[in-house]
């Protein structure tokens, strides 16, 4: 072992420790490690980290799908539907049209840059919201359901907007869907027959499902991100099921495989590809996605539940880390933007992430009615 891969693991051991000491989220703070870990260290992503990063990813979005619960966007699905699509799309309109027509970039880069500007994290406004859980009271399911929206549209619109067309792709698309239709059927099997047994044969089986999906994605042309949230939707009733596979699969995956892809998309940030433009970009995006995400969030939210709801859930609306990083990476992996650009994005984010936490950390948590 020499001694980069030494100081990624210290780096994200520490990056663990300070999030449970400030009760700030691990996430942010992996990636932090990470911006420091290439900008001020000089660190390089290793062939181990690299691994553990892309199976992470595979692991945040499974557990992204397996978080979707249909009684939960039942219960208010037009005010749902309603504030988690206009949460998405207006963003999503405002810095395409700035990007594409008034900065004339690519039609590509557009699309990759508005789609990681535009998101929600849904597993980060799950985690925050706990502190405001008596804030918020039934409204917080509220929240909770349109960010789910704004989540599932943020993964379609990557593959409807960026994915290949053609008929080997058409074939290949077959197959996925076999794929998909095939794993939960053999998995309740598996859940059934293995069910306590030491071996871990369903821990196994879902990993060795997660490791298969970017041979299918690559021959398709759609982020595996977008299979694993959907196996992730697939298994989420079985898996529910068995808590005891819940925790252990939750274990291996938020403890081990995401923290690598949160560090490594930290690594990926090179400030010093940063120009003068790229810093105006910074400001200009990063004031925009914010505000146009925030207004939108508020008017919806105080027309349709009150006022002191759509304030808190403007700012949780800006929690973007999870599917607003795997599409930017996206973007970078394949030639779509440059390392600028997935630096300028990337920054965006996490201010947008930060400026939301420390927000809610400052301003009163009053009772809802």
């Amino acid at each position: 072992m020499d001694n980069d891969s030494i100081l990624i693991g210290v780096l994200i051991i520490l990056a663990g420790f300070i999030s449970i000491e400030l009760n700030v989220s691990t996430a942010m703070l992996e990636v932090i490690a990470g911006v420091i870990g290439s900008n001020i260290l000089a660190l390089k992503p290793v062939v181990w980290i690299d691994f553990l990063a892309d199976f992470g990813l595979l692991g945040i979005m499974f557990f992204a799908g397996f978080e979707v619960d249909p009684k939960l966007l039942k219960t208010n699905l037009n005010k749902n539907l309603v504030i988690g699509i206009l949460s998405y799309l207006f963003p999503f309109l405002m810095i395409f049209i700035t990007v594409f027509i008034i900065f004339q970039f690519s039609f590509e880069a557009s699309i990759i840059l508005s789609i990681s500007l535009s998101t929600t994290s849904l597993a980060l406004v799950y985690a925050v919201m706990k502190t405001h859980s008596k804030s918020l009271g039934e409204h917080g399911q509220i929240i909770l359901g349109s960010a789910l929206i704004t989540d599932v549209l943020s993964v379609l619109s990557l593959t409807v907007l960026m994915g290949n067309y053609g008929i080997y792709v058409f074939l290949y698309g077959v197959i996925a869907l076999f794929f998909m239709y095939l794993s939960p059927k053999v998995g309740k099997i598996v859940f059934e027959r293995y069910r306590g047994s030491e071996v871990e044969m369903e821990i196994r089986f879902i990993l060795l499902l997660l490791l298969i999906l970017p041979f299918i994605s690559r021959r398709i042309g759609i982020s595996e991100a977008v299979f694993a949230f959907l196996l992730g939707i697939l298994f989420s009733e079985m898996i529910e099921q068995d808590t005891i596979v819940q925790e252990k699969l939750r274990g291996i995956i938020f403890g081990f495989l995401a923290p690598a892809f949160f560090f490594k998309a930290g690594l990926l940030m090179k400030f010093n590809y940063i120009s003068l433009e790229g810093i105006y970009l910074i400001v200009i995006l990063g004031l925009l996605a914010y505000i146009s995400k925030y207004m939108i969030v508020y008017i919806t939210t105080s027309i349709l539940v009150n006022k002191h709801v759509a304030n808190l859930s403007g700012l949780f609306f800006n929690f973007r880390l999870s599917f607003g990083i795997i599409a930017a990476i996206f973007g970078l992996v394949n030639g779509i933007i440059t390392q600028e650009l997935y630096t300028v994005a990337l920054t965006i984010i996490l201010l947008s992430s930060v400026v939301s936490s420390a927000i809610l950390r400052m301003i009163p948590h009053e009772i809802v009615d």
